[in-house]
């Protein structure tokens, strides 16, 4: 399948790598807003407003979004419009180095960096990010939109609700974490949380309640 990358950052760059390493995909370059020329060695195809007439035009079935944290409602407005899409498909990048148990249920535009190890009965929904080396014990379920950083640790029957944040080398018990949450870097969060909290600490502590919409 011929494929684009939303957009040329961070996150592109490690997806794009985990696509040309599990080589089962024709990558055709990159839409951004702002970088043009070539990115990661792939071309720059044009603005992400543009996608719908390149993709006709250079015959690309299949998209995957890189907009990072911080860009979320970039982010959950273009894996939307794909996910209505009756000619383009969300797609995932799986680096081959991540070890998925073969009952691991995964959805859709969803990337799992090298190292990461996800063990049986575990649920990980549509949009979703787990970077590298982080370890997802069994029967957990990771809800749409969310991004698990490096390093970090859950032990089983854990819940992660949508758009949550769970910060570098964070461990989580067997909690119940509600959509919008983020959890600091470095946090041992050994009970649930409530939709929208900031928490850290070891043990962790709930220090604010945020005040954003849910957007899924």
């Amino acid at each position: 399948m011929r494929i684009a990358i939303f957009a040329a950052g961070g996150l592109g760059k490690v997806i794009c790598d985990a696509l040309k390493k599990d080589g089962s995909h024709d990558i055709v370059g990159f839409f951004d807003d702002k970088k043009k020329g070539k990115f990661f060695g792939y071309p720059i195809l044009g603005k992400c407003g543009q996608y719908q007439a390149l993709c006709k035009r250079l015959n690309i079935q299949g998209l995957i979004v890189a907009f990072g944290y911080f860009f979320l409602d970039k982010r959950l407005s273009y894996y939307k419009k794909i996910l209505n899409s009756k000619k383009l498909h969300l797609v995932n990048a799986v680096h081959p180095k991540a070890i998925i148990s073969d009952d691991v249920k995964i959805g859709q535009g969803i990337y799992i960096g090298p190292g990461v190890i996800v063990n049986p009965g575990t649920r990980i929904g549509d949009n979703s990010v787990v970077w590298s080396g982080a370890i997802i014990e069994h029967d957990n379920i990771i809800a749409r939109n969310v991004f698990i950083t490096p390093g970090v640790k859950t032990a089983g029957y854990t819940k992660i609700g949508d758009n949550s944040f769970v910060g570098l080398a964070a461990n989580i018990a067997k909690s119940n974490i509600g959509k919008n949450v983020t959890v600091a870097a470095g946090s041992l969060v050994l009970s649930d949380i409530k939709s929208n909290s900031y928490v850290c600490g070891v043990p962790a502590r709930t220090i604010k309640i945020k005040k954003r919409l849910a957007y899924v």
